[in-house]
């Protein structure tokens, strides 16, 4: 890896109706008659990408559902220049399924990908991080060269959490076997303590200012920045629920009018970075 900062842009790739805050409203029977909104966003996130001068080259973690039924845009995120990597196949919290039933929804997300690109799918992200170690054996045994599901931050309920003393840096990446990685979402770490500072909600809420000064932070420690969004975020005409109340609803729709340009002035005020895919990042 050369010594140059890098930021890995990652971008999950699901509806706005298939988030776990908005679950209790739209459980999966619900989906086939809801409108999706998907491919405008993704297809907005492109252009954004595309518009600068610079090359920006990011991950796209896709859900197996949406696959199935876009696959132009699938093939249209490779096109650009981008990586296609997996989401699962059914957006269900990993460490809620029975091992069976989370070894055939890898599988099928990674063989759905892989038809419809004609290429190898190496990376993975399990959907609201929900991983262990155990899970992470599971990912390598179906064939996947990289995990980005693991999130330092451990006071949200969803997150995952795994033992990473015995596994060697390179970079920020994780070496969990000779041809197996994670690379975690970046965090600030101040006073002992865990600041979220990945993306997601944390990105829309926190003034520009505030998280640009933490990312900073995380480049002169690190060299190298993990960030992640949703189409979803970027869309604030997606439809509000007017009868649902609570803290992850608050959540879901913070600042949805602001991300994009956030996302715009971030990528423009670190341009002296190289901006990579995660398996560009690990050299596969």
């Amino acid at each position: 890896m050369k010594s140059s900062s890098k930021i890995l842009i990652t971008v999950d790739v699901e509806d706005w109706y298939q988030v776990e805050n908005l679950r209790p409203w739209f459980p999966p029977e619900k989906w086939p008659e809801l409108i999706s909104r998907v491919e405008k966003n993704t297809l907005k996130l492109l252009d954004l990408f595309d518009s600068f001068s610079k090359k920006i080259s990011a991950t796209f973690f896709v859900l197996g559902q949406l696959a199935e039924k876009k696959t132009d845009l699938i093939r249209q995120i490779k096109n650009k220049g981008h990586e296609v990597a997996s989401h699962g196949y059914s957006h269900r919290l990993c460490n809620e399924m029975r091992y069976e039933d989370l070894k055939a929804d890898l599988i099928k997300s990674k063989d759905l990908l892989e038809n419809i690109l004609g290429e190898n799918i190496y990376g993975y992200r399990a959907p609201s991080f929900s991983i262990n170690n155990q899970i992470l054996d599971l990912i390598k045994e179906c064939g996947y060269r990289y995990d980005s599901s693991y999130n330092s931050f451990d006071k949200h309920g969803r997150y995952g959490a795994i033992c990473i003393d015995k596994y060697r840096l390179n970079g920020i990446a994780m070496a969990l076997d000779d041809d197996f990685y994670e690379l975690p979402i970046s965090n600030l770490q101040i006073a002992g303590q865990i600041i979220p500072w990945g993306g997601g909600g944390y990105f829309r809420l926190l003034p520009f200012g505030v998280f640009k000064r933490g990312i900073t932070r995380i480049l002169n420690l690190k060299q190298a920045y993990l960030f992640y969004i949703h189409p979803w975020e970027i869309d604030p005409g997606q439809p509000k629920i007017k009868s649902a109340k609570g803290l992850s609803v608050w959540r879901h729709y913070i600042n949805l009018e602001k991300t994009y340009g956030r996302l715009s002035t971030m990528i423009s005020r670190f341009s002296d970075s190289e901006f990579l895919t995660c398996s560009q990042y690990l050299g596969i």
